[in-house]
């Protein structure tokens, strides 16, 4: 009976070892990533980038990641977030290998302190940071060679930046592989690529009571991986041998040559990107301390004229899109409260399906986008030419007429800019999506389409005329003929056109954290990114951008503070109206009080004054009360979900253990009586 049971049991081993072996065979080198955002898979970008090299047949890359474990224990608590990232590079880079069927080839390696590896490191040019001052360096970087000498690096890589860690690995690998060789053009009336290292730059902008900037991190980010040069916002033609694509930030103020050199390039089949804005930030007034109110008057406005309205395209002046449902809510002063901003608009992962063309390649994988005192755009149905919406505000957007100056009665102006509550007042919302972006496709009609003339050299600006301001020719001048594209010279384009240059900006595109590394705050430059590489072809890099970021929303807490600011904006703009209106007739009546009145009089006068007084205080007192409801309501959800989590979770858990502890035991128990 004995020897029986033991060859049973042995059989079974040997099936159960042998069913094993078969599993494994079967599914070796399959995977399964349970995470929500797939943090542990490859994007489809990256899987075609891998799959082009197999089919090419190019020879294997190696990767090795440097990673000083030996060095990094004695570091600090904070180590232990390098060490999670280095895991999750491990895996990551194995699934490269994995998937690249021995095309890439990946090594891990851990660069004790005076070894050679620690050399390489430094002579691979991967940046080491010293941790004592005996002069260890903690090294943590991705080095990319090929066997025909061709490297890249990235030399450090921080915790915090895991989001786009994929994109860097496969941009990397496309650009050694295939070299762009690709050259981009900006023309630009704004200092893009900045002066602070051009002395006679810096001596003109001097002369005008300004100061050099320095290069934008957009055009940093772009010089990555194309060469990138500037056009003279004075050219007269864009040659398609210097250039593979035109990117027009802000053209404020472009002469009918330039003018006509844009449109040449377009009507030409050229491909084109078109930044404009009502007010962007960066275009900023000359300083004058003497006359500072000067400033409100200056209009730090672009747009292309008859020129966009030729494409398909206008821009109203002075017209900016507002949206409620897409406004930040945000600190406008130092120490004022977060107030909603109805120009600051906000694209998230709620509500991207409502507000952009998700089957379009450039808004792949976009989840947030911001823009700021955005523009209006409006097709006006070219012929011979598509204009497709991009990216619009919702059903609720709609736009606010915002004049230079200090406004007059009831006209919005400049001054009202810093004032949320009064530009909320003014608001009209629910009159339709407000166009952003828009894209231009087909044999584009020329905005000169008889042909142009222009004089050979510029007359000379008087000093103080404002931008946009073109002089008339000199009467012996001599002027340049342009004839008109012919007809067999006209080719298919594309052209991309946003009406806002802030999502580009610094200040609004990118942030830095506490560490003093720049990092992006949204996904502004994949919009960009996406752009540059959807006009010029580059899919595959597209692809990975596709791969969304690591969101995780408290949709809860945003619906309820939605909810509670549309059910009180009309009593806070009732309200609003009652204290301004107060305090306008409180001022009259101040200044009545002030003259040589009868005592009587001055008696009423001071009630008047008194009760004005406290209508302005009651009324700031109810605004006060709004808004610390609100907060209520928030701190109210958070600790029911505090509760849930900490309290009631817990003691289900330990409930339901207790049952299940006791059901056993009662089961024993009956089983030993019988």
């Amino acid at each position: 009976m004995w020897n029986s049971r033991l060859l049973t049991i042995v059989l079974i081993g040997l099936i159960v070892l042998f069913a094993n072996h078969l599993a494994f065979r079967a599914l070796e080198g399959s995977r399964i990533d349970l995470t929500e955002d797939r943090l542990y898979s490859l994007s489809d970008g990256s899987k075609e980038i891998l799959q082009r090299m197999t089919e090419e047949g190019v020879k294997p890359i190696e990767i090795d990641l440097f990673f000083s474990e030996t060095t990094g224990k004695t570091l600090p608590r904070f180590i232990k977030n390098f060490v999670t990232y280095e895991r999750y590079l491990r895996s990551l880079l194995k699934e490269y290998e994995r998937a690249s069927e021995g095309r890439i080839e990946v090594r891990f390696i851990d660069p004790v302190t005076d070894s050679d590896e620690a050399e390489d490191a430094l002579d691979f040019g991967l940046d080491g940071k010293a941790i004592n001052q005996e002069g260890d360096l903690f090294f943590f970087g991705l080095v990319f060679q090929t066997q025909t000498g061709s490297r890249d690096v990235i030399e450090f890589l921080w915790p915090n930046q895991q989001e786009t860690i994929e994109y860097e690995i496969s941009e990397k690998i496309y650009s050694l592989l295939w070299p762009s060789g690709k050259t981009i053009g900006i023309l630009s009336s704004l200092e893009v690529f900045g002066g602070a290292d051009n002395p006679y730059l810096a001596q003109m902008l001097a002369a005008q009571g300004r100061t050099p900037r320095e290069k934008w991190i957009a055009v940093q980010v772009l010089e990555e991986s194309y060469e990138v040069r500037p056009i003279d916002v004075g050219t007269e033609h864009i040659s398609p041998d210097e250039f593979d694509l035109v990117v027009v930030i802000h053209p404020k103020g472009l002469t009918t040559k330039a003018l006509w050199a844009l449109d040449e390039w377009v009507v030409r089949g050229g491909n084109t990107m078109v930044f404009l804005d009502p007010y962007a930030l960066d275009d900023r007034p000359p300083e004058n301390p003497q006359q500072p109110w000067q400033s409100l008057q200056y209009r730090p406005a672009s747009d292309l004229g008859d020129l966009l309205e030729a494409w398909g395209l206008r821009m109203p002046a002075n017209r900016f899109a507002a949206d409620l449902d897409l406004a930040v809510r945000r600190a406008v002063g130092p120490r004022g409260p977060a107030e909603t901003v109805v120009v600051d608009l906000a694209i998230e992962e709620s509500n991207r399906d409502e507000t952009l063309d998700t089957s379009h390649p450039i808004l792949q994988g976009i989840s947030s986008l911001r823009f700021l005192l955005a523009g209006a755009l409006e097709p006006t149905g070219a012929e011979g030419s598509a204009e497709t919406l991009l990216v619009g505000t919702t059903e609720a957007g709609s736009t606010l007429e915002i004049e230079p100056g200090f406004g007059d009665g009831d006209a919005l102006a400049y001054t009202d800019l810093n004032n949320p509550a009064r530009l909320r007042d003014a608001l009209v919302p629910g009159e339709g999506v407000v166009g952003l972006g828009y894209q231009i496709t087909g044999r584009i009609v020329s905005a000169f389409p008889e042909g142009v003339e222009f004089p050979a050299q510029e007359p000379e600006r008087p000093p103080g005329l404002p931008p946009g301001v073109e002089l008339p020719p000199p009467a012996d001048s001599e002027m340049i003929r342009r004839e008109p594209v012919p007809e067999s010279e006209r080719g298919e384009a594309t052209v991309l056109v946003f009406s806002d240059v802030d999502v580009l900006s610094d200040a609004i595109a990118f942030e830095r954290n506490f560490l003093g590394l720049v990092m992006s705050a949204n996904d502004n430059h994949k919009l960009l990114l996406n752009s540059v590489d959807f006009l010029l072809g580059a899919r595959e890099l597209m692809a990975v951008r596709a791969k969304h970021s690591i969101s995780r929303p408290f949709e809860l807490f945003d619906e309820i503070e939605a909810t509670a600011e549309m059910e009180t904006l009309d009593r806070e703009r009732q309200l609003r109206a009652d204290v301004e209106a107060a305090e306008t007739e409180l001022r009259a009546k101040q200044q009545e009080l002030s003259g040589n009145n009868a005592a009587l009089f001055q008696k009423r006068l001071q009630d008047e004054v008194d009760r004005l007084n406290e209508t302005v205080q009651q009324g700031n007192r109810e605004l006060r009360e709004i808004r610390q409801a609100r907060r209520e309501a928030l701190e109210t959800e958070e600790d029911k979900v505090r509760r849930s989590v900490l309290g009631w979770m817990p003691t289900l858990v330990l409930m339901v253990g207790l049952t299940l502890a006791v059901s056993r035991r009662r089961k024993h128990s009956r089983a030993l009586g019988r």
